[in-house]
């Protein structure tokens, strides 16, 4: 009875495949540029930076243009006068704190706090509503 000596095909393969991963992993840490950490400060960079190349009058009134404003009067959509409702045992509240927009909802701590309404996500047929937090991050409500 002989004895073979020389690798398996399944453990060439093996260790072919796990190569290929080490590669990989390091040609992809090679090319993230400091420009692409999540824990940067994001920041929302305008309208007039899209219209550089977006310059049609028909652009300037599409949904794309309109996708992200700051909330106010003329960009909310939605009931603010109070508006409630329960979804999954968590009371939500949309009311008006002067000029300011407002949310009443559960927070990452599961306690309920308000939030300001910083930006406006979408026109129609759904408006989503985004929050401002620290670091310059911007949070869609979850009920949306």
């Amino acid at each position: 009875m002989s004895r073979r000596l020389g690798p398996t095909s399944a453990s060439v393969l093996n260790f072919t495949r796990r190569a290929a991963i080490v590669v990989l992993i390091a040609l992809a840490s090679a090319t993230i540029g400091p420009d692409a950490h999540a824990d940067e400060p994001g920041k929302f960079v305008g309208g007039q930076v899209c219209s550089g190349c977006h310059i049609s009058e028909r652009w300037k009134v599409s949904h794309h243009a309109l996708a992200m404003q700051k909330a106010t009067e003329a960009t909310v959509l939605g009931d603010f006068a109070g508006a409630e409702f329960e979804h999954f045992g968590v009371t939500t509240t949309f009311f008006r704190d002067g000029d300011k927009f407002m949310v009443r909802t559960e927070g990452p701590d599961r306690a309920p706090h308000e939030y300001e309404i910083a930006y406006t996500f979408g026109v129609y047929p759904l408006q989503q509503y985004l929050i401002a937090f620290p670091g310059g991050r911007l949070q869609a409500l979850g009920i949306a």
